[in-house]
């Protein structure tokens, strides 16, 4: 009976993830973009951090001058955060989403 219970959330993981593996990298920097900014409207310096620290981990760095900056930006944020300023995490992030969106005529 229990196997039964867990089938369903079983199955919604393996449909996210299977979602998630067919992701173009812009689309997946728009879900942590998302991540970040729905974790800022609850508030939770936790989550927000964790999905800053994914953008991190994500930079490529052999573009250097470029992923520096974000870098800078993400590492604000992550100030941000621990000061619980969630009004200028989402500001930020709200900003850089729209752009990566435009650039890349996503919604």
């Amino acid at each position: 009976m229990e196997a039964i219970a867990y089938r369903p959330k079983n199955a919604l993981e393996g449909y996210k993830s299977n979602e998630i593996m067919s992701l173009t990298p812009v689309q997946v920097i728009l879900k942590l973009y998302d991540y970040v900014l729905v974790n800022c409207k609850r508030r939770d310096a936790e989550k927000v951090n964790a999905g800053l620290t994914q953008l991190i981990a994500a930079l490529n760095f052999d573009h250097k001058e470029i992923a520096l900056g974000f870098f800078r930006l993400y590492r604000y944020c992550q100030d941000k955060a621990r000061k619980n300023d969630f009004d200028e995490i989402a500001a930020v992030i709200g900003e850089l989403r729209t752009a990566w969106a435009q650039a890349f005529k996503l919604s």
